[in-house]
Order: structure tokens, then sequence, then C-alpha cells
């Protein structure tokens, strides 16, 4: 048996194949999830870029890799639709997110200056999260037309 048939066998059947489905899929986001605690837990004990630079390749790698095959895929998500309301709304809690990230991270320089970053810091991330959600939007949108009403081939009418 060659290495070709070796990873073509599959001894699972359909009930199975979801099961495992399902065990990747929570397994992916258990990881994703404590690998973003994990840089923000060690952004906040004080530890520098370069240390916490091989848990951000890995985190930002699987965030590209699930992102780029959902497009090629033509999905968006399970639960929230594509549109620019709910793309807003998220860009909000990211925000928050950084901008709580930010007074705690900044409290040592006084209240004042911690505001002002971090509210500084929260903007910008809601601005980035919100074009970049329209962005990707736009080319799911376009991938999905592509993939639901796919060209017919020149070759096939001749």
């Amino acid at each position: 048996m060659n290495i070709k048939e070796f990873f073509k066998r599959d001894n699972l059947d359909e009930m199975q194949k979801q099961t495992l489905l399902k065990i990747e899929s929570r397994g992916f986001w258990v990881l994703w999830v404590l690998l973003l605690a994990a840089l923000i837990i060690e952004s906040l004990l004080g530890f520098t870029l370069r240390e916490m630079a091989a848990e951000w390749f890995i985190f930002m790698l699987g965030c590209a890799y699930a992102v780029i095959s959902d497009l090629r895929a033509g999905i968006w998500d399970r639960r929230f639709k594509p549109n620019t309301k709910t793309n807003a709304a998220l860009s909000v809690v990211g925000g928050a997110v950084i901008l709580v990230w930010g007074l705690i991270k900044f409290a040592e320089f006084g209240m004042g200056v911690a505001v002002l970053l971090a509210v500084f810091l929260g903007v910008c991330t809601w601005v980035l999260c919100f074009a970049t959600l329209q962005l990707t939007m736009k080319a799911y949108k376009k991938r999905h037309a592509e993939l639901e009403n796919p060209e017919e081939d020149n070759d096939e009418n001749k």
C-alpha cells in the first residue's frame, strides 16, 4: 500500500464523519479562544511582543486559514447574516473589548491618559474591524454568487 492509498482509505460511515466534523470544529474553536485568552493575559502581564510572537503568529495563521477556507467554500457563518448592521454590531463588540483591555493596560499612566489611549484604540479597532468585515462580506457575496450561478463553459455551448 502506498501513501496515497493510505490517506484515501475511509473507515467511517456518514454519522461517524458528521460526529468527527463536530469534534474537530469544537476543537478548533476551543483552541482559538484559549490562544486568544493567553495572548490577552500575556499582554496584560507585561510580556513583550517578542515573547508573544509565536502565539500571535499561530493565532493569525489559524484565523487566516478559517477565513480563506470559508470564503472559498462560499460560507459566511452559521448564526450571523452578512450585512452592514451585523458587521457594525460585531465591530462595536471588538472595539469595546479593546477599550476595556486598554483601560486595564494603560491604568499605570493615570486614568486620564488611560481613558484617552483606550478610547483611541477602541475606535481604531472598531473602524478596522468594520472595514475588514465589509470587505470580507463583499468577497463572500461575490464568491457565493459564483457558486450559486456558475458560468457555463463556452466549450459546452459549441
